[in-house]
């Protein structure tokens, strides 16, 4: 009951906070290099009326020439609620490439990342024969995530971004593999110079 309670509380202060985020571009000019960079909340959604929610962080590379953005994400785990959490841990990294459609204020973009994830469940564990007590052992594994957003660059100092994407993987242990497969999206009011 006051776990439930805290979640929801947590949620309803993340809302009202709208996430937070924060970015670099070194210029707007066409044909120089851009580094960008940004932090947000990120929920995600399984399965059976699961949801989670992390930490999002990336930083991204754009070069001289083309619209290809060269990007790292990472997801740190906060917690997860419903009627099937599956996982204690379940942190990740990619690295990939993004294609971006526009050079204008708003530049929508889709992209793919391989990546992995360092993660434990909490439903399926291997009894230890010395201590006979369920362990649930943190491996990590092989992940991949393509994803679509847009950004929107509206005055000098600030940007907003909206971005979803689908993660699909197994966690493998010496257990049942479970399936790391979500929905997540992230959003956020950052600043830019």
């Amino acid at each position: 009951m006051v776990r439930g309670f805290l979640i929801k509380g947590l949620w309803i202060g993340l809302l009202s906070w709208s996430t937070y985020s924060f970015g670099t571009e070194m210029t707007d000019d066409f044909g120089v290099p851009k580094i960008k960079a940004a932090l947000s909340f990120s929920p995600g959604f399984l399965t059976e009326n699961t949801k989670t929610i992390q930490l999002h962080g990336y930083l991204g590379f754009r070069p001289k020439t083309g619209r290809i953005e060269l990007r790292g994400d990472g997801f740190y785990f906060l917690d997860s609620f419903g009627d099937r959490p599956r996982f204690t841990i379940n942190h990740q990294l990619y690295a990939g490439a993004f294609y971006r459609f526009s050079d204008q204020r708003f530049q929508p973009y889709v992209g793919f990342q391989p990546g992995i994830a360092y993660s434990q469940s909490s439903e399926f564990g291997v009894l230890n024969d010395e201590t006979n007590e369920i362990e649930f052992k943190k491996t990590i594994n092989p992940v991949g995530s393509v994803a679509g957003g847009v950004d929107f660059f509206s005055e000098k100092l600030f940007f907003m971004f909206v971005e979803t994407r689908y993660i699909f993987g197994k966690h493998k242990a010496d257990s049942y593999p479970v399936f790391l497969d979500e929905f997540r999206i992230s959003f956020g009011l950052g600043f830019h110079f």
